[in-house]
């Protein structure tokens, strides 16, 4: 090892500041977009098994192990590579129209990302970029801002939409980023390699199970919005607001003293972040103090992993710890999602607290031990320029609050055209978690099949309010607005994934509950309300979605006991949902020996299929209907908006 000196060029870390702001942006939009085409494209495919999509996942992140030989380039070099790079995968995500291309992409984004990472973190070692005013700093601003434009953006990310003012925003960005790697690079040419310690596998191993925490939870504006019931724009505010509370905690490293016990207590709230809580309260606390936590936790170990280095060696330490960490997120999300797919012996909330452990273990660790270097490599601490930076970049960072402020101006009065008297359009609609059928996450086009239809209510399955995998949108609040119709929920699964009810006309919920689960690893529900049709007129519908694996009926046979009962005789009710039965099955005649009527039978078009884009073709979406209500024009819309078609009727 040998003395290092510090970069004190100002404009070097207000670009170095950006331009890791802008890479992590563009990098975390890129990881959930790879996440969402595994799970909504290629598992979606014919032959395609959950192990095919586990080996597609683990070669992607084990081909990061290889990125260290881009080290013998000069470090101006790696820097156009990797930061070029992630600029133009996510452009081509962009504007691409084929999935298999869109999928490749992003997996190598993903790498080029992670890689970013690897050359910061060298960077930062050898004081070419301050690990206090430019690297920290830049990845809270790079996750504030990424936050804050889903929020903008209703939670449907920039990166599905092909809406020419999204690609224009995406371009300045990408180009903004660009020139400032150009006004930085030259600076890099004298840059030697660098590698980090021993340290780095129990520091940089950390970076991303906290990425995993922040999108699955502290991040997740749309799972805020499903637990707490609250809007769209106190959830950003919320998070955004906890953003900036995390970076005030950073004065706290000038209390050095202190840092062990602030550690301990960071670690503490992590845990309690990831407790099955029921109140929606506690859960907000859990979002803003464990946030709070995982970002103090961060600070720790990128400190202690900045501190000590080996110059003229090559990062293969940084690289092969920040790959292990790649593994650990890889791990750990495949086995919370595949818990849905698979029976463990545990709850999957004990994952998240899992890695939270790992995170808190791993910065413990770093603060306790003694830090040892050679001369020219002391402990960084804050100092006062550090700390007049660090004021701006908390304006810096608030300054992203502005945009749930702006999203309170555009309101508008809702003009709902519905007739009293006339008939009631139902629709019933597996909407494949907003994914269509090429496998990317198109709600504009699950909004305009409900909207053409005509459909006054509609039940919803499938309906996903924050899964990572789903791109963590709120499908349901981004329908709710768009089409402007009132919602019920009701989880299934989780408490952000499961079926919902749209209406123009108001609901009241009468009872919801799920449905027998008999070993199976996805929990099912209903929910049952009253539709106020006016003049004191109103009818009943209950909406669900039952197992779905086709050699275990036994299961949904004791489902549809389960709706029977909860039902009880109620007079006008439609009970709508993908039953995942046919024709002649137990659980469909079980329907019919209740007195209910299958709209498309009764109507002459039991023909018409509902699942038609992948074989077995079938019919397995049903609107029925009790005896005392009249229906006419059923209609089985065809669209490639979902792997289901919509089934829709008028009650009269």
């Amino acid at each position: 090892m040998s003395e290092l000196t510090i970069d004190n060029s100002s404009n070097s870390k207000w670009s170095y500041f950006l331009i890791i702001a802008i890479n992590t942006l563009l990098g975390l939009e890129i990881l959930k977009t790879f996440l969402s085409m595994l799970v909504n494209f290629f598992r979606e495919r014919p032959n395609i098994s959950l192990t095919d999509v586990a080996i597609y996942a683990l070669v992607t992140f084990l081909l990061f192990f290889t990125t260290g030989l881009l080290y013998k380039l000069r470090y101006s070099v790696i820097l156009w590579v990797i930061t070029a790079g992630v600029c133009i995968t996510r452009f081509i995500l962009q504007i691409n129209p084929w999935p298999p291309l869109s999928l490749a992409v992003s997996a190598v984004g993903t790498i080029l990302w992670m890689s970013g990472f690897v050359l910061f973190v060298s960077l930062a070692q050898q004081r070419k970029v301050s690990l206090f005013s430019s690297f920290f700093p830049g990845i809270v601003f790079g996750i504030s801002l990424t936050t804050a434009l889903h929020g903008l953006f209703g939670t449907w990310d920039m990166v599905w939409r092909r809406d020419w003012y999204v690609i224009f925003f995406v371009l300045l960005i990408i180009s903004a980023k660009l020139w400032l790697v150009y006004n930085v690079f030259r600076d890099l040419r004298d840059a030697r390699p660098s590698d980090g310690g021993r340290n780095v596998f129990y520091t940089l191993t950390v970076f991303m199970p906290f990425v995993f925490l922040q999108l699955l939870k502290f991040q997740n504006v749309a799972s805020l919005n499903a637990v707490t019931g609250k809007n769209l724009i106190f959830s950003l505010a919320v998070i955004l607001g906890s953003n900036i509370l995390a970076f005030l905690v950073l004065y706290l490293f000038l209390f050095k003293k202190a840092r062990i016990l602030l550690t301990i207590s960071g670690a503490i709230l992590l845990l309690f972040s990831f407790l099955p809580v029921a109140e929606s309260y506690l859960y907000i606390i859990q979002v803003i103090t464990g946030n709070i936590g995982a970002f103090w936790l961060l600070m720790v170990v990128l400190n202690r992993a900045e501190n000590k280095s080996f110059v003229n060696k090559e990062p293969w330490r940084n690289t092969v710890a920040s790959g292990i960490g790649g593994l650990i997120f890889l791990i750990f999300a495949f086995i919370y999602y595949s818990s849905y797919d698979l029976s463990f012996p545990f709850e999957n909330w004990v994952i998240p607290f899992a890695v939270a452990a790992f995170i808190s273990i791993c910065a413990i660790v770093s603060s306790c031990l003694k830090y040892s270097g050679d001369k020219g490599q002391g402990e960084r601490v804050l100092n006062k320029e550090d700390g007049n930076r660090g004021t701006v970049f908390i304006y810096i960072i608030a300054s992203l609050l502005v945009i749930p402020l702006i999203m309170f101006l555009p309101l508008k009065s809702v003009d709902r055209s519905i007739s009293e008297g006339g008939p009631i359009r139902v629709m019933d609609y597996n909407i494949h978690q907003g994914f269509n059928i090429e496998g990317y996450l198109d709600l504009e086009s699950i909004a305009r099949v409900i909207d053409r239809s005509g459909a006054d209510l509609v039940c919803l399955q499938e309906v996903s309010r924050g899964w990572l995998i789903n791109g963590s949108a709120d499908t349901l609040l981004w329908l709710s607005d768009r089409l402007d119709m009132d919602y019920l929920f009701m989880p299934a699964s989780d408490d952000v994934w499961g079926n919902a009810i749209l209406s123009r006309y108001p609901l009241k919920l009468v009872k919801s509950g799920f449905l027998p689960q008999l070993g199976a690893p996805l929990r099912r529900s209903f929910l049952l309300a009253e539709v106020d049709l006016g003049d004191g007129d109103n009818i009943n519908v209950m909406c669900t979605h039952l197992h779905h694996i086709e050699g275990e009926s036994w299961i949904r046979e004791e489902q549809v006991k389960k709706l029977l009962e909860e039902w009880d005789g109620l007079e006008r009710t439609a009970v709508m949902g993908d039953f995942n039965a046919e024709t002649g099955d137990y659980e469909v005649k079980e329907m019919h020996n209740a007195g209910f009527l299958d709209s498309q039978l009764e109507l002459g078009e039991g023909d018409k299929l509902t699942w038609v884009h992948y074989e077995p073709h079938r019919r397995i979406d049903y609107i029925w209907v009790a005896e005392d209500l009249e229906i006419s024009d059923v209609e089985v819309i065809y669209s490639t908006a979902s792997d289901h078609l919509p089934v829709v009727i008028n009650i009269n």
